[in-house]
């Protein structure tokens, strides 16, 4: 940090995250709708700053009825990583 930003080398560091990030198979973020009413966002695979954003877009688009560019995310087949529930986890934080 002290390399791209020298001006912070003598500010304190108060809080850092350091959780779990959501990274799909294919590395493409996860936007579509369970039923009519219900829409999910997931996967950002640590592009979530950005991401995020245009996931909320396109599902306010879908909610208000003024686009129907969800249905190109709805297209995109997403597999699950292999492992199942024993080695899953453990091959995620491999990779």
């Amino acid at each position: 940090m002290d390399k791209v930003f020298p001006f912070l080398k003598d500010v304190a560091i108060d809080y850092a995250w350091g959780g779990m990030i959501g990274i799909g198979a294919n590395r493409f973020p996860q936007v579509g709708r369970l039923k009519e009413n219900v829409y999910f966002a997931q996967a950002y695979s640590g592009h979530g700053v950005n991401v995020t954003h245009m996931a909320g877009k396109v599902i306010a688009e879908a909610i208000s009825g003024e686009s129907n560019r969800i249905a190109w995310f709805e297209k995109i087949s997403h597999i699950q990583f292999p492992g199942g529930r024993r080695f899953r986890s453990p091959l995620l934080a491999i990779g």
